[in-house]
């Protein structure tokens, strides 16, 4: 009988050391990012602790593939301006023609938010309404609506006489990462945005100004002192990126124009590489200075 091939111990010890590194997860700090998911939808993640996941089907986590990762975040804040919520909404959650929604616009005024859009029914009708936010048992954001008017006249209250609900007057065909219960809409942060997705225990909803702000989490996360007020750090696991591969990994983006948000634009990540600088550190690190997505020339890559 033939003897069985035998593995050689140094190669077996390397593919171990590689699957370790690999099955390690890479810790993701961002602090004063605006993430840039594609040129009509932005959020603004205020600060953030958590861990790049690769998803099924992929061992590491690559910035070439928004789909290879998901983002779970222990702690969090992001805000959305009322403009980037009416962007979430119109470009992404509602972006089926199924949906019966349509043409959303949203407006805070103190606690509440004022949606105004068109509700098909056979034809499109305008409407506006007023919602309440808050969370709901299962992780999602609920907005519960208080009025609907349509035309000027009180619906909700005809709503109620006829023992009728906005699940009645809106189908659940074409939604996306929302769903309509009684008379509340329902958003999954965890399914509402394109990839790469967010992974993680939604604790907090308010308005302030015209903004929305989330928390996820223990909350905004205190970070550790790095001299940098806008960035995006990844440390340990692997991590790809252009045709690179990093073990172990220690890569920093930092903002050129701290003034501001850093504008991150996965989608053409490298073109704002490209457009800055790379500094390598003793410890085998790397620092990119990088400009904000709008600030690159647009010719540069594009």
């Amino acid at each position: 009988m033939a003897a069985k091939p035998r593995i050689p111990a140094l190669l077996l010890l390397t593919a171990l050391s590689a699957f370790a590194q690999s099955s390690q997860p890479v810790n993701i700090e961002m602090a004063n990012v605006l993430f840039r998911y594609s040129p009509s939808l932005t959020v603004l993640i205020v600060r953030l602790r958590g861990s790049l996941i690769p998803t099924p089907g992929h061992t590491v986590a690559s910035f070439n593939d928004p789909g290879s990762f998901v983002l779970g975040a222990d702690a969090a804040e992001m805000r959305m301006t009322t403009g980037q919520l009416e962007a979430l909404m119109n470009s992404w959650l509602l972006r089926s023609p199924k949906a019966q929604l349509k043409n959303v616009r949203i407006a805070a005024q103190g606690k509440r938010l004022l949606i105004h859009g068109t509700m098909k029914k056979g034809i499109h009708i305008p409407f506006e309404a007023t919602a309440d936010p808050g969370l709901t048992a299962d992780n999602r954001i609920r907005f519960t609506i208080q009025q609907v008017k349509t035309a000027h006249v009180p619906l909700k209250g005809l709503m109620d006489t006829l023992g009728l609900s906005l699940e009645d007057l809106i189908s659940q065909n074409g939604l996306r990462g929302m769903s309509v219960d009684k008379d509340a809409l329902l958003i999954d942060p965890q399914t509402a945005f394109p990839p790469p997705q967010i992974r993680a225990k939604i604790t907090g909803v308010s308005i302030a100004g015209q903004s929305l702000v989330l928390s996820f989490g223990q909350g905004a996360p205190r970070l550790p002192p790095h001299g940098w007020k806008n960035y995006i750090a990844l440390r340990g696991g692997n991590i790809e990126y252009g045709r690179e591969e990093m073990f172990d990994a220690d890569l920093a983006m930092i903002d050129t124009t701290p003034a501001d948000p850093f504008e991150f634009y996965l989608a053409h990540y490298w073109c704002q590489i490209a457009a800055g600088n790379i500094k390598a550190t003793p410890a085998q690190g790397q620092r990119l200075q990088i400009p904000d997505y709008s600030k690159v020339p647009r010719n540069f890559c594009r």
